[in-house]
């Protein structure tokens, strides 16, 4: 499956995984339902209604509500690497890493914005779920990405060196997620997509390459 779209073609994922059809139905019903009126606002009788399926056939697959969560989010975090960091290595030259990061990801991000939008809403409030994420994707990226920062330093003599390499990825990240939360969650339209992701891939060119 094309790693930009796993989450976007969710439904046609859940058909081809070898799982019950009450499972299926389950996790379906939930992402649906979850990234519409929160997790939180969301109840199991909801999910069996929207399901067709009992209370009782949703907790003979999932314990509690928040391990159905866990198995909705769980397909994404492999999905972060696969073709994505091979791709960029493929790149030396600065501003064309950062188009590449920045156009590939916030894709990545709006093609799977209905899971996207139930993470955000839950790492805010579940410090259970925010722990196990962040070292998921720790494990997952951030310290490839962080090779690849030294590899880019490397090649180009005009990239700053910070003191941690983690800064210049947060922001990175947190520039994607605000215009990500600007267009998805608060639903607000832009006249030009393509100025907007110029704008961050300048920010970032700024960030690396000047001295604060």
């Amino acid at each position: 499956m094309d790693n930009n779209t796993i989450l976007h073609s969710y439904q046609d994922w859940l058909k081809v995984q070898k799982m019950p059809a009450g499972k299926k139905k389950t996790l379906s019903a939930a992402v649906e339902l979850f990234s519409r009126q929160g997790y939180n606002g969301t109840s199991t009788a909801q999910i069996a209604e929207k399901a067709s399926i009992s209370q009782a056939t949703i907790f003979k697959y999932f314990k509690t509500k928040e391990e159905l969560l866990s198995e909705i989010i769980e397909p994404l975090i492999p999905e972060l690497k696969k073709e994505f960091l091979p791709k960029l290595k493929t790149y030396s030259k600065i501003e064309d890493v950062i188009h590449f990061i920045v156009q590939n990801r916030f894709r990545f991000l709006a093609q799977n914005a209905d899971i996207i939008k139930i993470i955000l809403q839950e790492i805010l409030v579940n410090s259970g779920l925010r722990q196990s994420l962040m070292a998921a994707i720790q494990d997952t990226i951030i310290d490839d990405l962080k090779m690849q920062l030294s590899r880019l330093q490397n090649d180009n003599p005009n990239i700053v060196t910070y003191q941690e390499d983690c800064e210049v990825i947060r922001t990175g990240l947190g520039l994607l997620f605000a215009y990500f939360f600007q267009r998805f969650v608060l639903e607000i339209s832009t006249q030009s997509e393509e100025k907007d992701l110029k704008c961050i891939e300048e920010q970032l060119i700024k960030l690396i390459t000047t001295k604060v």
